[in-house]
């Protein structure tokens, strides 16, 4: 009795904080707690739902897969399995996230990933320690363009796991999330608790942090929006205040196929002072003067 009214407590809070997407809906379904959790409340919040299990072929795929069945099961609803080929590369962490977000964007409709406020935290972490901008601190975003969604960022992972669990709902957790070669998995299992130790509530005060630079950044974008971009006049991006031309700089790398860095940001300023006629970026990409313009190759 006591587990059922605590159940019920957790849902109608987070049927409070969770906005769903109008019209049917697909569950990104992984097998573990917070997807297992999202496909739940969806349900509770009869919605029209499904779900998608992307197997990515990795040695633990196959646990993960069953148990997203299951899950589908014991929530009552339909799933599809799309089964991925990673080619080889130095990172298949991230040529997985790729991919499976190339097959949840093909589905029509809006799809629901189950990204809760621990992700979000670590996602701001990660950025700083990668040397993000102002838009990597912003964190995950409730909308990734054109048809995902990230229903339950203000549910917490301990939030999805009691619901998951009280709701017996049968989840796995990915053995993958204890690998410590991962940079997310030392965040989460090494930093994260050492800033707790500092700040109980750290993260909720990343959230804050995020949601706050999330406002200031709308704003910086609408006024880049009416900034000229290509080509790269220097004797603009000197006149505009720098956070513009700093916009201006991230779009156009960004236009490229190049994840701009603040080390970037700082290369290029250098050509744009004159300090330097050429920099290096990455992967065979520079930054030079020619004449007026700046030259992204």
């Amino acid at each position: 009795m006591a587990e059922t009214r605590r159940l019920s407590e957790l849902v109608e809070r987070a049927k409070s904080v969770i906005d769903l997407p109008e019209g049917p809906v697909t569950v990104a379904l992984s097998g573990g707690a917070d997807s297992a959790a999202l496909a739940y409340l969806a349900r509770v919040m009869e919605a029209a739902v499904d779900a998608i299990h992307v197997n990515h072929g990795f040695e633990t795929s196959p646990l993960l897969e069953k148990a997203a069945r299951v899950i589908a099961d014991q929530v009552g609803i339909g799933i599809t399995v799309e089964h991925i080929q990673l080619g080889d590369g130095a990172s298949p962490e991230a040529q997985a996230r790729d991919a499976r977000y190339e097959v949840l964007t093909r589905l029509t409709g809006p799809v629901l990933t189950a990204h809760t406020r621990d992700d979000h935290a670590e996602t701001i972490l990660i950025n700083l320690i990668r040397g993000t901008g102002p838009a990597g601190l912003v964190g995950i975003p409730s909308h990734r363009p054109p048809n995902v969604f990230r229903p339950i960022l203000r549910l917490t992972r301990s939030d999805t796991r009691e619901i998951a669990g009280l709701a017996g709902l049968d989840y796995v957790d990915d053995p993958m999330n204890d690998d410590d070669r991962l940079l997310r998995s030392r965040v989460r299992m090494q930093l994260i608790p050492l800033l707790a130790s500092l700040n109980p509530r750290i993260v909720d005060s990343l959230a804050r942090t995020a949601e706050t630079i999330g406002r200031d950044t709308s704003l910086l974008e609408e006024m880049r929006s009416k900034v000229p971009g290509e080509p790269l006049v220097i004797s603009v991006l000197i006149t505009v205040p720098r956070p513009i031309a700093d916009r201006v700089l991230i779009s156009s790398l960004s236009s490229r196929g190049i994840p701009p860095t603040t080390d970037m940001l700082a290369r290029a300023w250098s050509v744009i002072r004159g300090q330097s006629d050429r920099q290096d970026l990455v992967s065979g990409h520079a930054i030079r003067r020619a004449g007026p313009l700046l030259v992204i190759d």
